[in-house]
């Protein structure tokens, strides 16, 4: 069992798009789209013909036409939240993969393959029904004949996979067995920006919204580059279609601001076209974690050839620091101090300004970050105090204590006398429940969960959840029609993800041993009545954690 890609010369494919504006509907589609004016448009029309040359190129080289032919082709594109008419400062924000590139996509290869699908899975609390929607995803489908797949509705299968170093047992939608079995043809189709959690995110991250939703926050850690890698085992991309029309820079999953990039890059190797768009970024791909430890993994090609001109631009990168001077001068009057992320940084003694912060940026310090962000990107006000903890306290001989950001210790009682309000983020400063004003549990929390607390610990509405948001009722409709949706299969016996908790400990799968050496598919237990209302349960507690802390 493999879904690995064919093993054909591996190529990756540059173009550049001609010297157009292309800020206009990047992030959703027009209503005139499907007209003969859309389609006559200058920018849809350089986009078209900029993919058509890249990919004619890359199946010159590598015939992935042919291995496409006779299957479903799955395009799997970066929606986790669509930025346009949400309320906040701009219109639109790169954050979301094209439209118009997925047009100009669909249009190009669907004559290859015996059926499209596009499938996603949006973040939690953003239903992927309606990020089609609000993309006008829902209109190119109609379109084009093709199929949508919210892949958080569909039920999974389990899979063993003993390479992995992180997360040995996983789950996947049923549709994605499909490539795993190598039934399907996968086309992972991402946005070219950059990311507080990985530095970059680019094809073969992509992977993370594959998984389910718990699934995808076991892990979410010090050790999440590694996870993502480990996906690597038991799937890859035939395929990876760069979207870099307009790049996204800054602090995604917040708002991105804009890049004027132009280009598409294509290739047949993941990894491989992965660290090529890291270099057309202007990064070192040997200092980017994910690509460094894919390399380890013997996940890279050395005899890749690149076609196509290599002419570096310069992205500004993800910032997750809650304590460096930038941060401090958004929010002055935020103070943050840091324990051990688990075992990261457990070198790392008090007063020695080791970089403790960041020992954990797969983690609560990207997720907390992104809290901030967000209150930049809807206008909020910035001159609130409030005291940050992040991390397990550390023993000293006067008793426990945090490090600021310069690395010096505070005990923790020093702390707590600070003016503002408290705030502790993940279960390692679970201590801290009950003498902080809030504390938001789990490894990794929901990924809203501290940008809830920070508006009710400030007294503040969520632009988002507000009416300046144009899509909020349709979105909260969508958001209950994905409730009922995965209760129906729950109560038809289906299961859709690992169960909660979900903390650091031992690695997934350990105990199975004798399974071999191989990717294998397991059993699932069957759902009793008690196990459906249980989870049924989760599933309304779920979406009510969307609008809390």
């Amino acid at each position: 069992m493999s879904g690995s890609a064919p093993a054909s010369p591996s190529r990756v494919v540059i173009t550049r798009a001609e010297p157009l504006d292309y800020r206009r509907d990047y992030a959703a589609l027009p209503r005139e789209y499907g007209t003969p004016g859309y389609f006559n448009r200058p920018d849809v029309r350089a986009i078209f013909h900029a993919l058509e040359d890249n990919l004619t190129v890359l199946d010159e080289e590598t015939d992935f036409t042919s291995s496409m032919a006779g299957r479903k082709l799955v395009l799997k594109p970066n929606l986790v939240t669509v930025y346009s008419g949400m309320g906040l400062a701009e219109r639109d924000y790169p954050e979301s993969t094209d439209p118009r590139v997925l047009d100009a996509l669909v249009a190009i290869l669907q004559p290859y393959a015996a059926g499209v699908v596009i499938a996603e899975s949006s973040g939690r609390g953003v239903p992927t029904r309606g990020s089609f929607r609000v993309a006008g995803l829902d209109r190119l489908a109609r379109y084009h004949g093709i199929e949508l797949v919210a892949l958080e509705e569909q039920p999974v299968d389990r899979y063993f996979v003993p390479q992995a170093q992180v997360q040995r047992d996983t789950y996947v939608p049923r549709l994605f067995s499909e490539i795993v079995r190598g039934e399907a043809f996968y086309c992972s189709v991402p946005k070219l920006k950059t990311n507080l959690y990985t530095g970059v995110t680019l094809g073969f991250k992509n992977a993370m919204g594959v998984l389910p939703y718990n699934l995808r926050q076991r892990g979410h850690h010090y050790a999440l580059e590694q996870k993502l890698v480990d996906l690597l085992y038991l799937f890859q991309p035939n395929l990876t279609v760069i979207d870099g029309i307009v790049g996204g820079e800054g602090n995604c999953p917040a708002p991105v601001d804009p890049v004027d990039s132009r280009v598409i890059i294509s290739g047949n190797h993941p990894v491989e076209t992965d660290r090529v768009a890291a270099r057309l970024m202007g990064f070192d791909p040997a200092e980017i974690p994910l690509l460094r430890l894919a390399d380890e993994a013997g996940f890279g090609d050395p005899n890749v050839q690149i076609l196509g001109e290599m002419e570096a631009l310069k992205f500004r990168p993800a910032d997750p620091s809650l304590s460096n001077a930038a941060f401090r001068k958004n929010f002055p009057n935020v103070r943050a101090f840091f324990g051990h992320p688990f075992q990261a940084a457990a070198n790392c003694l008090p007063g020695s300004g080791c970089g403790v912060e960041g020992g954990c940026r797969g983690g609560c310090l990207a997720t907390t970050r992104f809290a901030f962000d967000m209150f930049l990107r809807e206008g909020q006000r910035q001159d609130f105090s409030l005291v940050l903890f992040m991390g397990r306290a550390m023993e000293s001989a006067q008793g426990d204590v945090y490090l600021d950001g310069d690395g010096q210790p505070w005990l923790v009682e020093e702390i707590l006398r600070l003016p503002g309000k408290k705030l502790a983020v993940g279960s390692c400063a679970r201590s801290l429940s009950g003498r902080v004003d809030r504390h938001v549990d789990g490894c990794m929390p929901y990924p809203n969960a501290p940008h809830a607390a920070l508006h009710r610990l400030t007294g503040t509405l969520c632009a988002v959840t507000s009416l300046r948001n144009q899509h909020l009722l349709p979105l909260l409709v969508d958001t209950l029609r994905q409730c009922e949706a995965r209760k129906r299969l729950i109560r038809a016996g289906q299961r859709l993800d690992v169960e909660r908790p979900l903390e650091m400990g031992v690695l997934d799968g350990d105990g199975m041993g004798g399974l071999g050496q191989e990717v294998v598919q397991l059993p699932l237990s069957p759902l009793t009545p008690a196990d459906m209302r249980r989870l049924c349960a989760e599933e309304n507690r779920a979406v009510l954690s969307t609008f809390s802390g």
